[in-house]
């Protein structure tokens, strides 16, 4: 008979029986409406979560965000290449972009076309599934009620709403993360080994498609690295009958990860110089960055980072409701404690290798708070746009485990002391309709209602594509417009094949024109009109479109 180390043997039966179907079903309710309805009847709290957080994703998802910001049309420029079969891991723009996210989008752009909803729900979508899959892994490490608060944080959080509403591939990266530790964590768990083989090769096929994601991903190598290092010293006098089984889900798991992983493989060993991208330009490693004080710019990162989830947050709309703190003050006092007893934890489970005797509990806190501190190596290692919700995005899971884990544990404490259903549910829906209210105003209110949040977005670079779509006279059209921006016209009118002449706006007023000849200025080049018409004064207006803030985001002269 073989043995597994088993970590989680101390874990709750809560985990043990999380697939069994409900043992009261009755003759009555037999088969699968039996079924079904019992799981509703069962689940109902976690069925209300995804509700919120489908609402909060796709709500409104035409209009907001309005636009396509030019980093996202840029990923839609790479649907470009898809759709026409240039088919690679990897693409060069920008400097260099994994591609599994652009593949998503490429399957939606073909049913529906091009348009900035057709991008955003793809991150919606992404952003829906991490809070489904979190549920799941939770639920195995800390039980059903932190499972349910954690999701729940996350479905309605106006950080992580704000992310999911923008077309970035860095959205990708809590999902796979949080995926590959769910099927480590069941791996471990089951008992049977034909399940532990399945778990090895679902984790690692996940663990390797999460490197097409974004460059934060890798720092996944060192916590899976210190997790599998901690199990192996504290069942050291296990080892020789262990090494055999667990040697097969080994080898599943590499083998699972080199399938998924070789194309990139081949792609970064190919072209060595696109593993590092973009990191190196904002390193705070580099002296254009650090002016010299690598030590004292950590600490100041540091620190504006850690005040990002209190006080103020990423400022820009693209990442986050400008300025407001990562997290709800409701939540940010829970998520404090927890981030100093889970980092304890690290002391405590050395003691707990030393003796040979690890807990369950003590190991998950240390993958979380792990999970925590080393994806946020990626931002804290930086110095550009401090703090910076982009590339914080893969601590979103443990950001919110930490907060319901504590909320879990005070609620047993009051549970202790008020017996009244009554005044429970009373304080219950105080508790979560606060939330609500907090992260629906500061993305549906605030954001939906500030100029500043459109522009973030370009939205008035949809309004000149479409207007360029329509004219479709590309001899006869310029477009005053900078080589960055012109990315999401360029991809906006591409069933149009980009009919437009790109001009430099600095340069526009040079533009030789003919009678019927265009000229169409964008929201950020309205200021290069009183150059122009002083140089054209034969030109006039012949359409302008202004945006729900009365400002002007479109203006077309013509000859």
């Amino acid at each position: 008979m073989r043995r597994f180390i088993n970590p989680f043997r101390n874990s709750p039966k809560v985990f043990e029986s999380s697939h069994e179907l409900p043992k009261t079903v009755t003759h009555a309710t037999s088969g699968w409406w039996g079924i079904i309805s019992n799981g509703i009847k069962s689940n109902w709290i976690f069925i209300t979560i995804l509700l919120l957080a489908a609402f909060f994703r796709f709500w409104q998802i035409g209009n907001l965000p309005g636009g396509l910001f030019p980093d996202e049309a840029a990923n839609g420029l790479d649907v470009n290449s898809i759709l026409s079969g240039k088919l690679q891991p990897f693409y060069e723009r920008g400097n260099g972009r994994e591609a599994l996210f652009f593949y998503m989008i490429a399957f939606v752009v073909m049913f529906f076309g091009r348009g900035p909803w057709q991008h955003h729900v793809v991150s919606a979508g992404v952003g829906f599934l991490e809070v489904f899959v979190t549920y799941f892994l939770v639920k195995r490490m800390f039980g059903k009620r932190a499972a349910q608060l954690a999701t729940f944080f996350m479905a309605i959080s106006s950080y992580m709403v704000t992310m999911n509403r923008t077309a970035f591939r860095a959205n990708l990266v809590p999902l796979f993360t949080t995926l590959t530790i769910f099927f480590l964590v069941r791996l471990f768990q089951s008992t049977d080994f034909r399940q532990k083989i399945y778990n090895a090769i679902f984790a690692g096929i996940s663990f390797g498609l999460g490197f097409y994601t974004y460059i934060s991903y890798r720092m996944m190598i060192p916590l899976l690295f210190g997790l599998g290092l901690i199990l192996i010293l504290a069942f050291r006098s296990e080892l020789k009958n262990l090494i055999k089984p667990y040697l097969k889900m080994g080898t599943a798991f590499v083998l699972a990860f080199l399938f998924s992983f070789g194309p990139l493989l081949y792609y970064f060993i190919s072209h060595p110089g696109s593993f590092v991208g973009r990191a190196g330009q904002v390193s705070i490693f580099s002296e254009s960055l650090n002016n010299g004080d690598v030590l004292g710019t950590f600490i100041t990162v540091f620190k504006q980072t850690m005040l990002g989830f209190f006080t103020q947050g990423d400022l820009n709309w693209r990442h986050n409701v400008a300025g407001f703190p990562f997290l709800s003050p409701f939540l940010s006092p829970f998520f404090a404690v927890a981030l100093i007893i889970f980092t304890f934890a690290l002391i405590k489970i050395l003691k707990q290798i030393w003796q040979k005797n690890l807990d369950a509990q003590t190991f998950y806190q240390v993958l979380v708070v792990s999970w925590f501190w080393l994806l946020m190596v990626p931002e804290i290692t930086t110095a550009e746009g401090i703090p910076h919700g982009l590339r914080l995005v893969g601590v979103i899971p443990p950001m919110f485990i930490l907060p319901a884990w504590l909320v879990s544990k005070v609620w047993d404490k009051i549970s202790q002391y008020i017996q009244m259903v009554k005044v429970k549910t009373a304080l219950i829906g105080i508790f979560a309709a606060s939330l609500i209210v907090y992260n629906y105003n500061l993305y549906f209110v605030i954001a939906a209602n500030s100029p500043d949040y459109y522009y973030a977005f370009r939205s008035d670079l949809t309004t000149v594509s479409n207007y360029l779509n329509k004219r479709n006279d590309k001899a006869r059209t310029y477009l005053s417009l900078d080589e960055f921006s012109v990315q999401t016209v360029e991809y906006l009118t591409t069933p149009k094949n980009q009919p437009y002449i790109l001009v430099d706006p600095a340069h526009t007023y040079e533009v030789s024109l003919k009678n019927n000849d265009q000229v169409v200025f964008t929201q950020s080049t309205i200021f290069d009109i009183a150059k122009f018409t002083k140089a054209h004064p034969e030109a006039k207006i012949v359409k302008s479109e202004k945006n729900q803030f009365n400002q002007l985001i479109m203006t077309v002269y013509q000859k």
